[in-house]
């Protein structure tokens, strides 16, 4: 899988580039700004880094809400869960460069050093993105499962499939979510394998929480997480008719990437 696991927090390609890219962009701005100040210049070059970090976060979260609108139109409130993922990078680029020309319009001084540094930083996320998000050819593990009632169950696609414990509060965070998708019409069919619990934890936590108990499996050794390379939970994975990975989300889903990946899925299908 394309995950990186920093001690106990796990980050998926494109969010550890995006990380690697604007800590580079502040250290770098802010080495800038120490060469200025001892030259004789005003300084300031730091601040400017962070206010274009800040244009970028907000440009590529606000492009993503617009093309998804039609999922956040059913939870307004998801637009503010940015740490469920969701921005296009692209947008965020572009008006980031435009933040910068207006920033060399007002004071060259200090944009001219910036774009340098902004060029490096992005060059090395990509670069970074690039390496990182290029996993094997995946395909559906031969794994059996058991349903709560205790039936064996095998996998087939075209399948969403999602890793979860009752012990993990992202995985909680997101299961009401994924059992109303999992019931909505055309939806494909879903998984929710549960990872080394019992059956009477897994039920008791169900009934707490009132959720459906319809697609969720008990996956008692964790033999997906060690057959897929998983890292950390909860994992959500989409696999096509054949069986082959076609994506994958570390940590919570939103409601706009659960969306569109389940299209995805369903294109095509009669």
């Amino acid at each position: 899988m394309n995950a990186i696991a920093l001690g106990p927090l796990v980050l998926d390609a494109q969010r550890l580039a995006a990380v690697v890219g604007m800590a580079l962009l502040l250290v770098g701005a802010e080495i800038a700004d120490r060469r200025l100040r001892r030259s004789g210049g005003a300084g300031g070059i730091g601040a400017l880094a962070g206010y274009l970090v800040l244009v970028w976060v907000l440009a590529a979260r606000l492009a993503h809400v617009v093309l998804n609108w039609p999922a956040f139109a059913a939870a307004p409130l998801d637009v503010l869960r940015v740490w469920q993922g969701g921005f296009e990078p692209g947008w965020g680029f572009a008006v980031a460069f435009v933040a910068l020309l207006l920033m060399g319009w007002r004071a060259p001084a200090l944009a001219v050093p910036l774009a340098g540094v902004a060029a490096v930083a992005a060059m090395v996320g990509q670069i970074t993105a690039l390496a990182l998000d290029r996993p094997p050819e995946v395909r559906l593990p031969d794994v059996t499962l058991a349903t709560l009632a205790g039936a064996e169950l095998r996998l087939s696609g075209p399948l969403v499939l999602n890793l979860w414990a009752s012990w993990c509060p992202p995985c909680r965070r997101e299961m009401p979510l994924l059992t109303e998708m999992a019931a909505a019409p055309g939806a494909p069919r879903f998984e929710l394998a549960n990872q080394g619990e019992d059956a009477a934890r897994i039920v008791s936590y169900l009934a707490a929480e009132g959720l459906a108990a319809d697609t969720i499996v008990q996956d008692r050794g964790s033999a997906l997480m060690r057959a897929l390379g998983v890292r950390g939970l909860p994992v959500t994975l989409f696999f096509a008719a054949d069986g082959r990975l076609v994506a994958s989300h570390t940590g919570e889903i939103s409601r706009a990437a659960l969306t569109r990946r389940m299209a995805e899925l369903t294109a095509g299908q009669p």
